[in-house]
């Protein structure tokens, strides 16, 4: 069904080799004894588990097969593990309310608890990463 995404060069080794991929419905894949050769990378180690997606789902579960003692590879588009909630959905989202919800209570609510804050100012460039 994929083969026309397999490199020619690699398709001979993917049909000698017995059970090479097993899909699993979390989209691991196995990877018994096949090296893959791509004409642009360079030949790298055999794994014995490559997981696609980066996400919270899978740099959990290559972390977790790499305590079991198996070579794991971990494929992620975005350059960084831990998915969309992490890098740019909840985790952040829910940071800059925390911030706002201190600027608001600085400019509001210190003063009646007896605390007098002088010149407060937000400084979105810095709260954005942070």
């Amino acid at each position: 069904m994929f083969s026309h995404m397999i490199p020619r060069a690699s398709r001979p080794l993917l049909r000698s080799a017995n059970n090479t991929f097993r899909a699993s419905p979390s989209t691991l894949y196995l990877v018994d004894r096949v090296q893959s050769r791509r004409s642009y990378a360079t030949e790298t180690e055999e794994k014995d588990l490559v997981i696609i997606g980066g996400g919270v789902a899978g740099y959990v579960a290559a972390i977790k097969a790499g305590q079991e003692g198996l070579k794991v590879a971990c494929i992620e588009k975005r350059g960084s593990l831990g998915g969309t909630c992490l890098n740019v959905g909840c985790i952040p989202s829910k940071s800059l309310l925390n911030n706002s919800h201190l600027y608001h209570q600085i400019l509001h609510d210190t003063k009646n608890r007896g605390i007098e804050v002088g010149d407060v100012k937000l400084n979105l460039k810095q709260m954005m990463k942070a």
